[in-house]
C-alpha cells in the first residue's frame, strides 16, 4: 500500500479502517515520558530543545514536537494554556509548590507528582457546593495563541492532531481529589443527593473548559480526550451500578456538548485498571476510543477486548510496560508489539502506545525499540 500521510493513516484507524501501518502515539494522556528519560533521548537524538512546557491535565512536559520528529510519530497534540497562577515546574529536585485555582496543593512526595489539600473535602451541604470558589473557564490566558497554533499544524503538516484533554480530569477523577477519596466514595452510597448535586456543579465547569477549548481547536482536531480512571488492578474502583444510574448521564451530556462543537470528532477516554465490567456502559455513553488498555490485567485481555467490543470501540495501548518494556529484550519488545498489534490491529480501529506512561525503569534502548518496532511491525497486511 502506498504511504500515507499522518493525518490519513489515523483517519482511518479511527473509523475501523486498515490504513497502510497501525499509527503511533507519543504525547497524549497516559502517554508520557518522565523527565529524566525526554532528558536521555535530547541527548541521544541531540536535537533543539524549544524551552516550552505544556500542560497535560495537572503537570506540565517539555514541548515534545522536536522529540515526535525524531520519533517519527503520527500524532500532535494541543494543550490549553495554564492561568497565571500555575507554575509550569520541571518534575525535578527543584520543583516549586504551590495552590492552583482548585484550591489543590501541588507538590512532589518520593519523587511523584502529587494533589493534596482536598479543598472541598468540608462539604455538607448545597450551600457549601454554591460558596465554593469554583474557577472561571472563560479566561481568555487559557486560549492564547491556542487558534494559531492549531492553525499552522493543521494546514502547513500532515500530522493527525489530537486535544490533549483541558482538564486534570473528568468529574470522578476531580471529585476525588476535591473531596478526598474516602468522603468521594462515602458520599456515592450514603449521601447520593448531596453528591448528585456536587457533581452537576462540577461537571458544568469542566464542560466550560471544553467549550473553550473546543472554540479554538475543535475543527483541526481528529480526537479530543477524557480521563476518568474507573478501575483498580483487580477491578470496579466503583460499583458498576452507581456508575450506571449516576455517574454515565454526566459524561454522556459531556460527549454530546463535544459533539456539539465539534461533530466530526472521535472521544477518548483515557480509564486506568481493570475495567471491563464498564465497557458496555461507556460505549452507549458515546466514548469512541479507549486508553491505555493496562493487558496484565484481568479482564483485559486484547484479543478479548477486540472480539467483544471492537466494533464500537478503538483501542490505544496494551503493549506492556510493567514487565516487557522495563525488563524485556530487544526481541521480548518484537514478540509483544507483534502480538498486540495482531490482536487488536485487524481491520483497523488501534493505535499502538504503551500501557501506561514510560517511566524511569525502561531503558532506553527499550524506549527507542519500541518505536523503531513500532513502526516496522504495524505495516498492513498484517
Amino acid at each position: 500500500m502506498e504511504s500515507l500521510s499522518s493525518r490519513k493513516r489515523v483517519a482511518l484507524a479511527i473509523h475501523h479502517q486498515e490504513p497502510d501501518r497501525v499509527p503511533i502515539s507519543l504525547g497524549g494522556s497516559a502517554n508520557h515520558l518522565t523527565e529524566n528519560l525526554y532528558r536521555l533521548l535530547k541527548q541521544h537524538f541531540k536535537f533543539e530543545d524549544n524551552g516550552r512546557r505544556t500542560l497535560v491535565g495537572f503537570y506540565s512536559t517539555p514541548d515534545y514536537t522536536p522529540l515526535l520528529e525524531c520519533l517519527g510519530t503520527d500524532m500532535r497534540f494541543l494543550h490549553l494554556r495554564p492561568v497565571k497562577s500555575f507554575i509550569m515546574n520541571p518534575v525535578a529536585q527543584n520543583f516549586k509548590p504551590f495552590v492552583d485555582e482548585w484550591g489543590l496543593r501541588h507538590e512532589l512526595l518520593s519523587g511523584f507528582y502529587n494533589l493534596g489539600g482536598e479543598p472541598l473535602g468540608y462539604l455538607e451541604t448545597i450551600a457549601d457546593i454554591k460558596k465554593y470558589a469554583w474557577p472561571d473557564p472563560y479566561l481568555p490566558e487559557r486560549v492564547g495563541g491556542l487558534k494559531a497554533e492549531a492553525e499552522q499544524l493543521y494546514h502547513f503538516t500532515e500530522y493527525s492532531l489530537v486535544g490533549h484533554r483541558p482538564v486534570y480530569g473528568n468529574a470522578w477523577e476531580m471529585a476525588r481529589f476535591l473531596l478526598g477519596m474516602e468522603k468521594a466514595l462515602f458520599m456515592t452510597a450514603k449521601d447520593r443527593a448531596l453528591f448528585e448535586a456536587f457533581f452537576d456543579k462540577l461537571s458544568d465547569v469542566l464542560d466550560g473548559f471544553y467549550e473553550v477549548f473546543l472554540n479554538e481547536v475543535g475543527p483541526y482536531i481528529q480526537i479530543v480526550e477524557m480521563a476518568e480512571d474507573l478501575g483498580t488492578n483487580n477491578g470496579p474502583m466503583i460499583n458498576p451500578k452507581f456508575y450506571r444510574e449516576v455517574m454515565w448521564s454526566y459524561h454522556r451530556r459531556t460527549i454530546e456538548r463535544i459533539k456539539k462543537k465539534a461533530p466530526h470528532v472521535k472521544v477518548m477516554l483515557h480509564c486506568d485498571g481493570a475495567i471491563r465490567r464498564f465497557i458496555p456502559d461507556l460505549i452507549e455513553a458515546g466514548f469512541d476510543i479507549l486508553n491505555p488498555i493496562e493487558s496484565h490485567l484481568i479482564g483485559m485481555e486484547p484479543a478479548g477486548l477486540k472480539k467483544d467490543f471492537g466494533m464500537d470501540l478503538v483501542f490505544m495501548g496494551g503493549v506492556d510496560l510493567k514487565n516487557v518494556l522495563t525488563k524485556g529484550t530487544r526481541s521480548d519488545i518484537q514478540k509483544e508489539i507483534r502480538t498486540r498489534i495482531e490482536e487488536m490491529g485487524k481491520g483497523g480501529g488501534y493505535i499502538l502506545a504503551p500501557s501506561h506512561n514510560f517511566t524511569n525503569d525502561v531503558p532506553l534502548e527499550n524506549l527507542l525499540t519500541f518505536f523503531e518496532e513500532g513502526k516496522k511491525l504495524g505495516v498492513y497486511p498484517l
